[in-house]
Order: C-alpha cells, then structure tokens, then sequence
C-alpha cells in the first residue's frame, strides 16, 4: 500500500491572517514557512525588514505591506467565493523606534501584537530577531490560543459582533470629537495596551435617545442608546437594508492608500466589519446638520447640510450636500 500524499487541507470558511513584521530576509521566510506549516487553517503573510538593527519600518517598507495584506484581502473578498475574506488580521510585529510609522499607517485596521523578546539582544551582539530558534519560539507564543493577541481579538469580534448603537469600538475615530480633539486618540490608548479591550468608554455615554429627541429617527415608545459628541450629533448604527457597501471598489491595487482605506473599512482592530455598516450621524434633537464639519478619507475636511451624514468605519463620509472646509 502506497504512502499517502500528505498536504495542507483546505478549510471551510473565513480563516484568521497573521502578517509578519521586522525579520530580516535571512530569517523571515522559514520563519512565515514553519509558521504556516503551523497554521494549516490560516493565512500568513508577511515581507522582510532590513538586516541591520535599528530603525525596521521605512516609509516603502510600510506601503510594500499595506499592498501585501490589502491586494489578498481585498482579492479575496471581491473574487473568491469558496475563501471568504479573512476572518480576522493579526499584525505580528518586532518593536522598533520607528514602529510608529507601522501601526500609525494600519490605523486600527489589525490587531497588533509586538514580539518584544525578539527586540532584545543576544550574545552575538545582534537581536534575537536574526536567531531562527528565539524566532521560531515567538511566533509559536504569539498564535497560542492562549495568547494575549487571540484573547484581545476574541474580545474585539465578540463586540463587533452585536452591531450595536452602544458599542464604541464600530464608532469612526476620526469624526467622534471629543473635547480633547477625536477619537483617534481613544483608540490609539486601545493600541498601546493602555486600555483594557472590555473597557466600554461609559464616559462617552451613550446617551439614550426617544422620538421626542429624534422623531425621524426613532419610533415611539424606543428607546436607543447611542454616543453623542461634543457637537451633539448622535451616532445611529444605520439599519442593516441600509448597509450600501463600500463606497467603491479598489479601483488601482498597486495604490496604498486605496487599499489602506479598503482595509479600514473592513477590519476594526483585526476584526471583521460586517461589509456596508456605518453609522447615521445628525443632531441629537433631530435638527439639520445645517453647516456640520467632517473629516472624510476620500474628500478631506468637508462642510456638510442635510439631515444626516453616513460615515463609514474608514471615515469615508456621504452626505446630501457638501463644500470644502476653508
């Protein structure tokens, strides 16, 4: 009897990604080669960071990547029915004193997971990044199941989940003002571990909301419970028949920064956005925008009438009318 070919078998629906960052090239594709051989049902993906210690994530570096994880899931999102997109992106990455430049770009997209034992330096004078066992052995921690990584992310999607008015993490960052400037800021607290991912933001609201306050809105005898900003507009999960899609397809795929805003669009802290969902923006007590300021991703500070503004989770922002904020 003849040997069985042995293989990688192919799952059955969305599979979670994990994105290697800051290996040198001498290490980097055994690296994503043992992991991968590792996690037969997931995707990984990643490319080489310069050999020399020190500064990790160049400008070319951060675009060459955002390409990399944009093109494969947006490619798989618009023409691959039997692989869904990925279920979730892990950014696996070595700290480095320009590691802002990389999650600053990403924006909240994935859920970042620093492998700092590979930071630190070993015998030879050099980091333990250029030591394929200490490699080897970071990455096998940092997918655990048990690792702090896949525990944020089973939070993240747990709360992406519910779709609801009341849950903060769906709110676009760039145009929930706070008195302190945007949400970005919040968000950034999430990032660098500052905030714990169960922390609900109870000091932003919500703010329940009747037809009294929104009656164009909101049904008698409802109640919702929605956040409301400094300028007083109520962010309203829209209805799902309302969930347009994307604003458009990736038109250019060798275009970072179509595909960073694909990306942002689809994934808040590594966890897939259900496709279309925004949030309905107007005045908490149902009054036109009459003049309200946006920061859209696509049109840049924008003046806005209309009753209400959908601002998608890339910030990308429909409105009625709109001019240019001078």
């Amino acid at each position: 009897m003849g040997r069985r070919r042995r293989g990688i078998v192919s799952p059955k629906g969305p599979q979670k990604m994990y994105v290697v960052a800051g290996l040198p090239r001498s290490v980097h594709k055994p690296a994503v080669k043992e992991l991968q051989e590792r996690l037969q049902h997931h995707i990984v993906k990643g490319i080489p960071s310069s050999d020399s210690d020190g500064q990790l994530y160049s400008q070319q570096f951060v675009e060459s990547l955002v390409r990399a994880i944009g093109e494969f899931a947006v490619r798989r999102r618009k023409n691959d029915k039997k692989h869904p997109t990925p279920a979730s992106i892990t950014l696996l990455y070595v700290p480095a004193s320009d590691d802002e430049r990389l999650l600053g770009t990403l924006d909240f997209a994935l859920m970042t997971s620093p492998l700092a034992s590979l930071a630190a330096f070993g015998p030879s004078g050099r980091q333990l990044r250029h030591e394929r066992e200490a490699v080897s052995a970071a990455l096998k921690d940092a997918v655990a199941k048990s690792s702090e990584a896949n525990q944020n992310l089973n939070e993240v999607k747990r709360r992406l989940g519910y779709m609801s008015d009341d849950e903060s993490l769906l709110l676009p960052p760039k145009n929930f003002y706070l008195e302190e400037g945007s949400l970005t800021s919040v968000f950034k607290q999430f990032r660098r571990g500052e905030r714990d991912w169960k922390d609900r933001l109870v000091e932003l609201g919500p703010t329940p909301l009747t037809w009294f306050d929104v009656p164009k809105r909101i049904k008698q005898q409802q109640t919702r419970r929605v956040f409301v900003d400094v300028r007083n507009l109520a962010f309203f999960i829209a209805h799902p028949t309302a969930f347009h899609g994307a604003k458009r397809e990736v038109e250019d795929s060798s275009n970072h920064r179509e595909l960073l805003s694909a990306l942002r669009s689809l994934y808040r802290f590594g966890g897939a956005v259900t496709p279309g969902l925004h949030h309905d923006a107007q005045l908490n007590d149902g009054k036109p925008l009459n003049g309200a300021s946006f920061d859209c991703s696509v049109k840049g500070e924008i003046i806005a009438d209309g009753d209400y503004a959908n601002i998608y989770p890339n910030d990308f922002v429909r409105v009625e009318s709109c001019r240019p904020q001078k």
